[in-house]
């Protein structure tokens, strides 16, 4: 009788680490997708696209940083901050400082847009691959 009992107990210990394994896959992890430092490599002026390079100006730098926690740390020209984000697939929601910013997604490419004078600048981040 013991022996059953002791099968029994055995099977439902192997059924709960199954199930564990099972839904422990199963975690959604939404943020890994845009964790990382990201940098610009284009820039569209109005209606004109160049290469972040030719424009880049020292001290004036451009740069996001995402943790997997929902930190992150914009470094946008050349001035540092610290804020939150949230990613939902085809943008990032970011807030830091009591501002807010929305950052488009598509492809692996994240899309800032800011307004200067009147006229649009997109700047296109990508993610920076460690070597």
């Amino acid at each position: 009788m013991e022996f059953i009992m002791i099968k029994k107990i055995g099977a439902l210990i192997i059924c709960a680490v199954l199930c564990l394994c099972v839904f422990a896959g199963c975690s959604d992890d939404n943020n890994s997708e845009i964790v990382g430092k990201w940098t610009p490599s284009t820039v569209m002026l109005g209606t004109n696209t160049i290469s972040y390079s030719d424009i880049a100006k020292e001290g004036k730098e451009f740069s996001l940083e995402f943790e997997n926690s929902g930190k992150c740390r914009l470094v946008l020209g050349g001035i540092e901050n610290e804020g939150e984000y949230t990613f939902n697939e085809t943008s990032v929601d970011i807030s830091y400082g009591g501002q807010n910013l929305k950052l488009g997604y598509n492809q692996g490419i994240l899309t800032l847009t800011l307004n200067y004078n009147n006229e649009t600048t997109s700047y296109m981040f990508s993610k920076v691959v460690e070597q």
